[in-house]
């Protein structure tokens, strides 16, 4: 009992805070899955004006209350992975004000995520982060507070989720992570290809320490330039950009253009036409896309040829073998080999 009430305790310190910006991703993947505001404010002993417009620091208690009713709510068990996908530099401005200045210095992704957990601490108390070396390889250790909360599945896969999703924000590319880790154990309802969807890349549970790896290499790409295009440009040369950004973030799914045109807002017709205009087609970004991620995956990620071409888009893996071969000239595997460190 002594134990459970000091925990508690711990959890409502009135220095254990998240910003109020920290709930958007949350509410995102809530609300994108169909469930209703008013519902959650209910279940979460708040208002509907709190989670619109919510104060400056919420108390993590408050932010556990939160994510666990959308979860229930919606009766899915995922919903941290989810909001971590949702999570973004929009979210939290003091990030997004360092990190434009990495841009400009043209320094590079590894620096980048460096930033991110030095100022981590200034966004939330949920956990702290470091980084360890190992061989060729990063390892990413995020320690969470409250590991036995009830919450702490959903909160520490969305942060893990999260720092994933903002590095590929920050890229411009999808990331071959080569391992996921968590303390938690493995969960009753644990579904593989939910997870590899998610964090793209094998997980493991009941570990010593929350915890993603990714090759040395990987943080040594460059960040994404992200620049102030003219109405013209925007228009036309942007839209290239901008469809290879959707079709990277909806592989899995294999999109279609009709798919994408209606994520950009735009009638399948009109974007055919855009794209006709910059010399290209739907079809050949489809294919520079999946070959450029896929060689990605085999270089720097643990993941089976398989589940690669899984995560890709492709039915079968013969059908990526044919594929990855028209290409490349090789096959998957032999790339693989030529190609590993």
């Amino acid at each position: 009992m002594n134990n459970s009430r000091s925990s508690h305790t711990a959890v409502n310190h009135p220095a254990n805070y998240v910003v109020g910006p920290y709930i958007q991703p949350v509410l995102l993947a809530y609300l994108r899955q169909g469930g209703r505001l008013s519902a959650l404010a209910d279940a979460a002993c708040v208002t509907d004006l709190w989670m619109i417009n919510p104060p400056a620091k919420i108390p993590v208690e408050d932010y556990f209350r939160l994510i666990l009713s959308a979860s229930e709510l919606l009766h899915d068990p995922l919903l941290g992975i989810k909001a971590g996908e949702n999570a973004g530099l929009e979210n939290f401005d003091v990030l997004g004000e360092a990190l434009a200045n990495i841009r400009a210095r043209s320094l590079t992704l590894g620096h980048a995520l460096q930033q991110v957990m030095t100022l981590e601490r200034l966004v939330h108390r949920l956990g702290t982060s470091s980084i360890e070396t190992q061989g060729g390889n990063v390892r990413f250790i995020w320690r969470a507070h409250f590991q036995q909360h009830r919450a702490a599945r959903l909160v520490c896969e969305s942060v893990l989720a999260g720092i994933i999703h903002l590095a590929e924000q920050l890229s411009g590319r999808l990331i071959p992570v080569m391992e996921v880790c968590f303390v938690h154990p493995r969960p009753a309802d644990y579904h593989g290809p939910e997870y590899q969807q998610g964090f793209r890349a094998q997980c493991r549970f009941s570990q010593s320490h929350n915890s993603i790896m990714i090759a040395s290499d990987v943080l040594a790409w460059p960040l994404q330039h992200i620049a102030r295009p003219s109405v013209v440009e925007s228009c036309a040369g942007q839209m290239v950009e901008q469809v290879k950004n959707q079709i990277g973030k909806n592989l899995i799914n294999s999109p279609k253009l009709a798919q994408i045109a209606a994520i950009l807002g735009h009638s399948e017709r009109g974007l055919q036409r855009q794209l006709k205009q910059q010399g290209t087609s739907y079809q050949q970004l489809l294919a520079d896309v999946r070959l450029h991620h896929a060689q990605d995956y085999l270089q720097y990620s643990n993941l089976s040829i398989l589940q690669i071409s899984q995560l890709l888009g492709f039915k079968e893996q013969s059908s990526f073998n044919h594929f990855f071969l028209r290409g490349c000239g090789v096959s998957p595997k032999k790339w693989q080999e030529m190609n590993r460190n």
